[in-house]
């Protein structure tokens, strides 16, 4: 048992129950999840960090989850890790400055989701918060 926490930040219902389920049975806490960028960057100052996000790019609400994981990564160094069904050069482009420790591509298969998340968990050490401009 891993125990460590995940923010799950998805709007679609049944995906988010299959990856809640994946991930408890795999031993993680799920934060959420989250159906908007709003609920995840408030779940942030209501409860401690998690230990890593996992964003869907295309969200409910105002923020998408590229807007979503800029805000959080200015407040915390936290690992985050886009699932999206969108893999175009353009998203691609659009995350990079986030520098995500994943992008995994929908239908993702179990193992490639766990695999991913546990590297960026281990890498979790070497993660500097970002440069602030100004």
């Amino acid at each position: 048992m891993t125990g460590e926490s995940i923010l799950v930040v998805e709007d679609e219902g049944l995906i988010a129950l299959h990856i809640t389920e994946l991930l408890e049975k795999a031993g993680y806490r799920v934060i959420g999840p989250m159906s908007s960028g709003e609920m995840a960057i408030r779940a942030f100052g209501e409860s401690p960090a998690p230990d890593l996000v996992l964003m869907d790019i295309k969200l409910g609400g105002q923020l998408n989850g590229i807007e979503t994981a800029r805000t959080i990564r200015q407040r915390t160094p936290v690992p985050l890790v886009f699932l999206t069904a969108y893999s175009s050069e353009r998203t691609r482009e659009q995350v990079k400055d986030i520098r995500p420790e994943g992008y995994l591509i929908k239908p993702v298969m179990e193992t490639d989701l766990l695999a991913t998340i546990t590297t960026a968990l281990a890498g979790q050490d070497r993660v500097s918060p970002p440069e602030r401009k100004g």
